[in-house]
């Protein structure tokens, strides 16, 4: 998934919506592509992106840490990590849910990986019928949970 990671997190938000929340939840959903920041920077091979910071125990480590500090928003961090990987596992590339433990990775192979970084990632993952039944998907997520909260 791409630019539905957006409407995805700000889901997340909408369960104490405000501004600062809807900040930190797109923060911690993203959180987890900074993997790329690395391989960017030359720092790691391309093939680092969608391992160490795509597992649960990740999830759980950030959580905790956040807790230490904002206990009120570890269970929003934990669920913003938890559904970034849920979108992200309609990737051929996989998922190392269960890292360090297993180097297994799980896929539901919905969509075929585009890269993770450049106007090729766009154009490759929108080509694909998937992107468009997901993202729509999210979308009417993201509208229902805007309608519960006004109404």
């Amino acid at each position: 998934m791409q630019l539905g990671h957006i409407p995805l997190a700000l889901s997340i938000a909408t369960y104490d919506w405000s501004p600062k929340m809807a900040v930190f939840c797109l923060g911690a959903h993203f959180l987890p592509n900074a993997d790329v920041l690395v391989v960017k920077a030359g720092l790691a091979k391309p093939s680092f992106h969608c391992t160490v910071t795509h597992n649960i125990f990740f999830a759980v480590v950030v959580s905790g840490l956040v807790y230490l500090v904002a206990p009120h928003y570890a269970p929003f961090a934990f669920v913003a990590l938890i559904t970034h990987y849920m979108a992200d596992i309609g990737s051929t590339v996989g998922q190392p849910l269960l890292w360090p433990f297993s180097k297994k990775k799980f896929t539901l192979s919905l969509f075929q990986d585009t890269g993770y970084w450049g106007w090729e990632m766009y154009t490759g993952y929108y080509k694909q019928r998937a992107s468009w039944v997901l993202e729509g998907a999210v979308l009417v997520l993201f509208s229902y949970r805007l309608y519960v909260i006004n109404a």
